[in-house]
């Protein structure tokens, strides 16, 4: 009997501790702890929030005007009177754009100790900031930070003849190029009557062929009357924002019409202004409130809710643009509860890259 009774409290013990051990790995395995960034703190997701910069991307054009080879005789072959005779070149600012862009906060470096937590597939940018857990993050396609679009002109050369190669002057040469650009025209004229001797087969055709004499006229006609060329410059400066930033009539570069963008200490050029406003659209705790408030216990995942700012782009003579532009400087930092990455449920998180914001959370159990 004793023998007995001492296997069914052995039995019994064993029970206890199996239940005990159960218990424990449950409740590990329900945890999804963050803290801050230690090195050796063990394994575990470490990643950075973003702080915000707001990206100031500008487009300018300079516009060249360059004379023909033959613009002294444009009145007397072709009779055009405004043919291009002088060289010129000037720059002209159209426009720009507000947008914004995420770099790593290096005081919001957090590590996620997974914990066997459901929380467990995690991406983030090239720059170790989150963009999703338990989903596939945005995509974002970043532009040069400068870049030059410049336009194409024809070579008339192509389309001399032999004998306007030849030619002893430049006044015969232009006489010549005259004579073919009429010869053209009249071709042209024959085609769309129906009286040219080899006409075109069908329509298509007939278009190709007036495609090209359109081609050979306005190659020979820049000799007269010179060309306009066009140089397409995109910008980009960015304007890093703090907790305190309200700024006005700040000089983010300078533009010149002869130089184009120059930096702003370069007095050649006007001034290009930006108004910066903390529109306080989330509160944030003051410094007596923060270090009065109690330690949070990090135990989820740590995002941002990004305040906003209005920014104004201006020089002196108009206004170039102006947005409001969610920024993480200007808000507050929060947790996502760890219950959202419990055994019951696997939670998908979008998270914003430039902000740290939340784009979309959907709980499935």
């Amino acid at each position: 009997m004793a023998r007995q009774s001492l296997k069914k409290d052995i039995y019994l013990m064993k029970r206890v501790l199996f239940l005990l051990i159960t218990m424990a790995t449950m409740s590990c395995y329900a945890q999804t702890e963050v803290s801050a960034f230690s090195t050796g703190a063990g394994e575990g997701v470490t990643y950075y929030l973003p702080d915000t910069k707001i990206e100031i991307t500008l487009n300018a054009t300079c516009i060249k005007h360059i004379p023909g080879e033959f613009s002294r005789y444009a009145e007397r072959y072709l009779r055009i009177k405004d043919a291009i005779t002088k060289a010129d070149s000037y720059w002209e600012l159209d426009g720009a754009t507000i947008t914004r862009s995420g770099v790593p906060a290096p005081y919001k470096m957090f590590t996620i100790k997974l914990n066997n937590s459901t929380a467990s597939n995690i991406a983030l940018d090239e720059q170790g900031v989150i963009a999703a857990i338990n989903t596939t993050p945005q995509k974002h396609t970043e532009e040069a930070a400068e870049r030059y679009i410049s336009n194409s002109h024809l070579d008339a050369g192509m389309y001399m003849t032999e004998e306007m190669l030849q030619a002893t002057s430049t006044a015969k040469m232009a006489e010549l190029t005259a004579r073919e650009i009429y010869a053209i025209r009249e071709s042209k004229l024959a085609i769309t009557r129906g009286q040219a001797e080899n006409m075109p087969n069908d329509g298509q055709a007939m278009q190709l062929v007036l495609n090209e004499l359109d081609k050979q006229e306005r190659a020979l006609m820049e000799m007269f009357i010179g060309r306009t060329d066009t140089l397409k410059q995109v910008f980009r400066i960015g304007i890093m924002p703090t907790e305190k930033c309200d700024t006005t009539k700040a000089v983010l570069l300078r533009f010149s019409r002869k130089l184009g963008f120059v930096d702003k200490d370069n007095l050649a050029g006007e001034p290009v202004y930006y108004d910066l406003r903390d529109l306080k659209s989330v509160k944030r705790p003051t410094a007596e409130e923060a270090a009065k408030a109690k330690p949070i216990k990090k135990e989820g995942v740590c995002y941002n809710i990004p305040g906003k700012a209005e920014v104004v782009l201006y020089t002196r003579t108009r206004k170039l643009a102006k947005e409001e532009i969610p920024v993480a400087q200007l808000g507050t930092t929060e947790i996502l509860s760890k219950s959202h990455f419990n055994k019951a449920n696997t939670t998908k998180v979008l998270f914003d890259t430039t902000t740290g914001g939340i784009i979309s959370i959907e709980k499935k159990q």
